[in-house]
């Protein structure tokens, strides 16, 4: 009897470590990041189509911010980061936040949540053209027939942005998405070089503090408009927690542990994983058309990241020190 119970605590002790190490695999975690962020086109957008965009966007970011200060307080005990950083925090805050969250959400009130979830996956191949650049990563013939397919699919979806009664600027939203998903690929590539100096915590606390200051002038004169009494019910509530709790405190520290332990390039690819949940969610909450034009924009979106990122190779023997072997 007694060498049953010993096995059995023998078998849940592995199956705890086994779950434990599954959890904290980052695939799986950026996975989770993906989901949450899919979802996260449909939820947001409610919220958005009742007080605005601009207001939104800062009240999610004002609270997110605090929490994660007191996180970061509690958690690792000094808060406080190198006044020689503040100024590439407030290029990462402008790129992360400041600009690519009223880009984003503003263009996600214009367009479809499905279109917004496809332009956002193209980010990934912002990161590779610049590792290129850079001469960080060499590229081969079918990287490039990649990013030109991935444009294209753009294009091809784009073109059948059509007015309709319920969307009537989609060309102009999906337009600012696209400027949105080139912000957040120029984040994800730059947020790495304080990731050598920093945790995920106190990068992404920082990035959206600075971030939702830079957005403060910008999103100014629809907050003064806000009636906190009339505006804020219990739908934009349950959004904005949603969009605070999960998809901004969460996934924002998953995705910077991401990047500092598989790099800015591999982790910038589940942001095309990201759009097949965000499209399921389009059809489960708006009921959102998915014809045979749209699938095709999708696959070649798809197909274009995914060429684009396939064995990508150090140039001239230059390693990412943030990717662990």
């Amino acid at each position: 009897m007694k060498n049953s119970n010993n096995l059995t605590t023998i078998s849940q002790s592995h199956s705890q470590k086994k779950f434990e190490s599954i959890i904290q695999n980052p695939y799986f975690s950026l996975l989770l990041v993906s989901l949450i962020w899919g979802i996260n086109f449909s939820i947001v957008k409610q919220g958005i189509m009742i007080i605005g965009p601009l207001s939104f966007s800062f009240i999610r970011f004002t609270v997110s911010s605090l929490i994660m200060i007191i996180l970061l307080w509690r958690i690792e005990g000094n808060p406080f980061i190198k006044i020689k950083d503040i100024w590439y925090f407030i290029l990462l805050g402008a790129l992360g936040f400041g600009i690519y969250q009223p880009l984003w959400s503003y263009g996600l009130r214009l367009t479809l949540a499905s279109h917004s979830a496809i332009l956002l996956s193209i980010s990934p191949i912002v990161v590779i053209l610049i590792t290129f650049l850079k001469k960080e990563e060499y590229i081969e013939w079918y990287n490039f027939l990649g990013i030109g397919i991935g444009f294209l699919g753009v294009t091809f979806l784009i073109s059948q942005g059509k007015p309709s009664s319920s969307s009537p600027n989609i060309l102009l939203g999906d337009i600012l998405t696209l400027l949105a998903a080139i912000c957040w690929g120029l984040y994800s590539y730059y947020g790495k070089h304080m990731l050598r100096k920093y945790s995920p915590l106190k990068t992404s606390c920082w990035s959206i503090l600075l971030g939702t200051l830079i957005m403060l002038p910008i999103s100014y004169f629809e907050i003064n408009d806000l009636d906190f009494f009339s505006d804020m019910t219990l739908s934009v509530y349950l959004s904005m927690g949603y969009a605070i709790f999960l998809s901004a405190i969460l996934a924002y520290i998953i995705w910077m542990n991401g990047i500092k332990k598989i790099g800015a390039s591999r982790t910038s690819a589940f942001q095309y994983v990201t759009q097949i949940f965000g499209v399921i969610g389009a059809w489960l909450f708006f009921k959102e058309p998915i014809g045979y034009r749209f699938l095709v924009g999708m696959v070649l979106v798809s197909f274009g990241v995914w060429l684009s990122q396939r064995k990508p190779r150090p140039m001239f023997n230059s390693i990412d020190p943030l990717v662990k072997k």
